[in-house]
This record gives structure tokens, sequence and C-alpha cells, in this order.
């Protein structure tokens, strides 16, 4: 009897199918206002901001293209995603955009929003249909080949009156809709900010802890803090790829390390 024979349909081990700087794929970038999460964003080459909250760009450098409707954002993702030239599309934020498919869903059956109650309309039914909205979106994304970075607001940690840990810190979304982004999302950073000297630094950690959803697929980036410069904060997180690298060549047989032999 062959191995193929004993094992049937099973498949045998097979190494990493994707390694190094993630060119597609899935990033959902998670921080209070003013985290630097737009300014992050929108530094990594090639990419293109589609800005949904009022504003919200006006003071980040880049392909910045503010939108004010469902219909819009839609036109414009399919021509980013059909663009070659944008490697990397950025949705700032997921928050509005949520707020404007419940709006969708609410108006397609008269009702101002979806908490409101009418005979004939089934809630259940409606954020079915939201969820469905949801699940579609991400398929599309990750259909197009591109690094997408979802931009949210972050939901804070709930406890009980014992200190004890509800729901982790996560994804601002009605109901399951943040834990599915959350669990389709190949890396989830959290940025925040802080004092360093006589100025702020900021930073985005991929590190996971009780209190918090983040974290990476990405061996290179889980666990990782870095602290973003302010000209380019791209530059830190291409770092951590750059530095894998140089030590992966470090180690190939036959290499020495740096200053020679002892």
């Amino acid at each position: 009897m062959t191995s193929e024979e004993r094992t049937g349909p099973l498949v045998p081990p097979r190494p990493k199918v994707k390694t190094g700087q993630p060119t597609e794929g899935l990033m959902v970038l998670v921080g209070q206002p003013k985290s630097g999460k737009t300014s992050l964003a929108a530094s990594f080459p090639d990419s293109y901001v589609l800005e949904l909250e009022p504003g919200g760009g006006d003071r980040v450098a880049g392909r910045i293209h503010d939108i004010d409707n469902i219909h819009k954002f839609r036109e414009v993702l399919k021509a980013a995603a059909a663009e070659p030239a944008v490697k990397t599309i950025v949705v700032d934020s997921v928050d509005v955009l949520s707020d404007w498919l419940e709006d969708e869903i609410a108006k397609s059956r008269g009702l101002d929003t979806m908490s409101q109650r009418k005979q004939g309309v089934d809630g259940f039914e409606m954020w079915g249909e939201y969820r469905q909205k949801i699940e579609g979106l991400v398929g599309y994304l990750k259909a197009s080949k591109k690094l997408i970075i979802l931009i949210a607001h972050c939901k804070e940690p709930k406890l009980d009156s014992g200190g004890n840990l509800v729901s982790p810190a996560g994804i601002n979304m009605p109901g399951k809709a943040g834990a599915f982004l959350a669990a389709q999302a190949d890396m989830i950073g959290f940025t925040f900010k802080k004092p360093l000297g006589s100025g702020t630094a900021y930073f985005v950690t991929f590190a996971g802890g009780p209190l918090g959803m983040w974290g990476s697929r990405v061996d290179e980036l889980n666990d990782k803090v870095l602290q973003l410069p302010h000209e380019n904060p791209y530059s830190a997180f291409a770092a951590v790829f750059s530095s894998g690298k140089k030590a992966q060549e470090q180690k190939k047989p036959g290499k020495e390390p740096a200053g020679g032999r002892k």
C-alpha cells in the first residue's frame, strides 16, 4: 500500500505559502482619534486613501479622495481596485462605512434607522443583510490582490463589576461584524501616542494581550511594537522586514557574521 493510499484525501505537510513583506491581504489599524492611523496608512507606497470622514485627511499627504456617500465609495473603490498603479487601498474609516450601510438598509425599508421598528419589517433580516454586505465587501477587497488597510476607531474593553474581562477591545462595529473583520484580517495593529522627551511619539503595536485583539499572521510583525517616524511612518513597517531578511542572509551556510572571523 502506498503512502497516498494510506492517507486517502489528506495532504502532506507543506512549507509556508507566503513569507516576507505582504503585498496583498488585509490590515486593520485600530486606535483613538488623532493616534496616527491615517498618516501611517497613507505613507505606504502607491497608496490611495478613500477618506470617508469629513476633513479626516486635510493634514495628511498622499492621494486622498474625499467621499461623502456610499454610492461614490463603491465607484471609487472599483476604480482603485482596477488601477495597476495603486498598490495599497486605504478605507478611512469603517466606522463611517458601517453607518452608511446601516442607513442604506434602513431606507430601503422606509425607516430612518435600523433600530426603528415598523410593522412587516424584520429587524433580524436587516442585520442579516448588513452582515452579508460586510462579508461581500471583505471578499471583494481580498479578491483585488492588493494590500488593503481598513482604519477603525477602537471599541473599549468591557469589564464586569469584579474587573474580569467580558469582551476585549476591538473594532468599533455593531454586533459580530467587528469580530468577523478581525478574523479575516492578516494584521491588526493598535495605534497610540505618548509623551516622549519634549514632544509626542507615535506607535503601532501588533502585540496581543488580555484586553485587545491585536496581532498578526505575518510572523515578522507579530508581537512587535513599532515607533513611527513623523516624516515617513511606513519606514518603521518596512524596516521590520528588511532586518528580518538580513538576519536570514546571515544564517545561510558559509555566510560569515559581520566583522569576519574571530
